[in-house]
């Protein structure tokens, strides 16, 4: 047997596991603390007396920081070590959620802790798989990336099922961040304590940190880039589902507060399951095969949310989207994305999985703000979810012309 495929002692299993298991409570806390926020958006809108489109713009200030330090914290990260850069960073986006939850008595001193929180997190996700990619051999990459999605699943439906419970028991918006400062605070921790610095397992040593990176084959890369332009389709689908479908289900389809964060957070409920089968999927029988059923499927799920009306058939689309939506696709498109980069550019880990979550997650910035104008022109946000599914439907023509990674 190859001694690159995988773990061949009980105790290099346990490396493995642990290592998987510290970046997923990293991606539940990111995404809880991001999420939590989203029912709480019509409440925030009552009391700063907002309109559509500067209620879009929290959300949207969150991303602009967050995405704004992808290639940033990817080049500190391969510079200085990917370890050290998420702990530094992550006890930053933590203490500013604390902040928020003390002090947020403005919308301009609320729109600055989301940005600091939003810079804070922002250095997770190229430090966080370039760990992955750096550490697993390909044969587990789309496994342990299901792993993690998981977390961001789990940590997404955290997020929506707590926030209005909390709010309507203790009637201020602010506990539900202070709730959740807390374990992010401590996730730093876990990260010292289990987290390794990646190694070259192609050359069987250390990530060279010593190196210049050359962002320029990073963005050379024809295959990278219809990657990181279908990451950006499904994102632009899944982020105006998920920042307005709370909005959308209490106001257009007349559901409780509370029901509607809960019913925006099924498909992340559903991904769980589903995201575990793809990913180990994927390693046996190749990424660009699933992505063109995925696709195709999130988006008219996504069309069907704004269409349907009754509850039984908005349940139902709801679970569906997460079985094929973008938390699942995302798990086939990263480690797809993976393969490419430790065959080419191994010492660039971090910031090229940067440069991929920076395209990625500009539909974050993008897709509430755009939203929130069509809310605000039209008086509805069916439109906007139309526009979102058309949106994914064009991430399946940039996965067409990608091609697989060569096995190794």
């Amino acid at each position: 047997m190859n001694p690159d495929l995988g773990p061949r002692t009980k105790y290099e299993s346990y490396k493995l596991i642990t290592v998987i298991a510290s970046l997923a409570i990293g991606s539940l806390f990111m995404y809880a603390d991001r999420t939590v926020l989203y029912p709480m958006l019509k409440v925030i809108s009552d009391e700063f007396r907002l309109s559509g489109t500067a209620t879009g713009l929290i959300t949207s200030t969150y991303f602009f920081a967050y995405v704004a330090m992808q290639v940033p914290s990817g080049l500190l990260g391969d510079r200085l070590g990917l370890k050290r850069v998420m702990i530094a960073f992550y006890l930053l986006g933590g203490t500013a959620l604390l902040i928020m939850g003390f002090a947020a008595k403005s919308y301009f001193f609320l729109l600055l802790m989301v940005g600091l929180h939003g810079i804070g997190m922002g250095a997770y996700y190229p430090t966080s798989y370039g760990i992955n990619i750096g550490t697993l051999p390909r044969e587990r990459r789309g496994l342990a990336s299901a792993f993690i999605n998981s977390g961001m699943s789990v940590g997404t439906a955290l997020g929506l099922v707590i926030s209005g419970p909390i709010y309507l028991a203790t009637g201020s918006w602010r506990f539900p961040f202070l709730l959740l400062a807390v374990p992010t605070i401590l996730a730093p921790f876990v990260f010292i304590k289990y987290l390794p610095e990646p190694v070259n397992t192609r050359t069987c040593g250390r990530i060279k940190r010593d190196q210049r990176v050359d962002l320029r084959r990073i963005l050379a890369d024809r295959d990278l880039w219809f990657l990181n332009l279908a990451v950006f389709c499904s994102g632009y689908g899944f982020w105006v589902a998920l920042t307005w479908g709370s909005v959308f289900f209490a106001t257009e389809r007349s559901l409780s507060l509370a029901a509607a964060g809960l019913f925006t957070a099924l498909p992340a409920l559903s991904a769980i399951p589903a995201a575990l089968f793809v990913g180990r999927l994927s390693d046996s029988i190749g990424r660009r095969k699933l992505a063109l059923i995925l696709y195709p499927l999130q988006a008219a799920a996504i069309f069907a949310l704004a269409y349907v009306r009754s509850i039984p058939a908005l349940v139902a689309i709801l679970i569906f989207y997460g079985v094929v939506g973008r938390t699942v696709s995302d798990t086939v498109l990263i480690s797809w994305f993976g393969d490419h980069v430790f065959e080419k550019n191994p010492d660039a880990l971090g910031a090229a999985v940067g440069v991929y979550n920076l395209v990625g997650m500009s539909s974050a910035i993008g897709a509430p703000m755009v939203s929130g104008l069509i809310k605000d022109l039209s008086g509805s946000l069916q439109v906007a979810f139309y526009i979102g599914s058309l949106v994914v439907f064009a991430g399946m023509i940039c996965t067409a012309l990608a091609t697989e990674a060569t096995r190794g």
